[in-house]
């Protein structure tokens, strides 16, 4: 059976706390896949997006029975190919990430609209509290749009702080965090999800016809991850290179990591990539490889099957522009 907590509470990075009259318990996932410790050991929780199918289960034999849909009778028995097909959309959503297209901000368009016409009375004063906040919103993107236009960083990065929809890219990490230091470039840190976020099971069907699990291999499983940190990377460079007409971004992405000599965790850049406007407008999003479309650019990357990613030193935008 799934968990029934009383109380739930949000923590930072993907994390949950569970209260409840059974204990406590903490569970960790994305939109698609959920694991939790609880009271009665490990579980998960696992759906298919868009059908409104879930079904959850013991993970690692921590609790006896089969994994059962969620909120249905105990004897219901689970669909063993509605769980693998859940199981590889989860997969398919991990590593497509950079699909969804951003709709493009013409700054062309934005600086020649008019003023909101003024209204004709000043005697209906709701008329006219409206109409000022119209004019100074127009006024806003007026000057940030004519600041785009001529490459002003305060105007750019204005745009990044205020009009990026990059904190509300949770499934891509963390955090992000963009920001621009120079006229010709956007500099962007995500903090990755971490491994755990590819499963380590499979589920399965037998040749009877019943529900089963196996071992992700572990160089798969490290393959997942890498085109998932990948395809996070070009997430964040198609929404960059949508919001400004700037030649260059360049995203660092981290993980969390304990330091071994004092214990304590840390931030270790795991990815490093230049991504050029010219370059990047030539791929295929809906056919890349991310890791493969990644490593077509500039980059620093130091990745192996067996172990994942090594710890790189990101690349510096203080070494170079497009002219030098």
């Amino acid at each position: 059976m799934g968990f029934r907590f009383a109380k739930r509470l949000n923590l930072p990075g993907g994390f949950r706390l569970n209260l409840g009259a059974g204990g406590v318990g903490v569970s960790w996932g994305v939109r698609g896949f959920r694991v939790g410790v609880g009271p009665n050991g490990a579980q998960y929780t696992a759906s298919l997006p868009g059908t409104g199918a879930s079904w959850s289960g013991p993970i690692g034999g921590s609790s006896p029975g089969a994994p059962r849909r969620v909120g249905a009778p105990p004897a219901a028995a689970v669909d063993p190919a509605a769980a693998v097909a859940a199981h590889e959309a989860l997969l398919q959503r991990l590593v497509s990430l950079h699909r969804v297209a951003p709709a493009n901000w013409d700054w062309d368009a934005i600086a020649a609209a008019p003023p909101p016409p003024a209204p004709t009375t000043t005697a209906d004063a709701i008329a006219v509290e409206a109409w000022r906040a119209n004019h100074a919103r127009w006024q806003w993107f007026h000057d940030v749009a004519e600041g785009v236009r001529a490459g002003h960083v305060v105007a750019c990065d204005a745009v990044l702080q205020h009009l990026g929809p990059f904190q509300q890219l949770r499934e891509l990490g963390g955090s992000i965090r963009v920001s621009m230091q120079q006229d010709w470039c956007v500099e962007a840190w995500l903090l990755a999800n971490n491994a755990e976020v590819v499963p380590t099971e499979q589920p399965t069907v037998t040749p009877t016809g019943k529900a089963g699990r196996r071992k992700l291999p572990s160089p798969r499983r490290w393959e997942i991850y890498q085109d998932h940190v990948c395809s996070a990377a070009l997430r964040v460079a198609r929404e960059t290179f949508a919001l400004l007409p700037l030649p260059v971004v360049f995203v660092h992405v981290a993980d969390v990591r304990v330091d071994p000599a004092t214990g304590h965790p840390g931030f270790v850049p795991v990815l490093s990539v230049a991504f050029d406007r010219e370059g990047f407008a030539r791929l295929n999003l809906d056919g890349v490889d991310p890791s493969s479309a990644v490593a077509s650019f500039d980059h620093a990357m130091a990745f192996k099957k067996s172990t994942g990613f090594a710890e790189i030193v990101p690349l510096d935008p203080g070494h170079g522009s497009p002219e030098a």
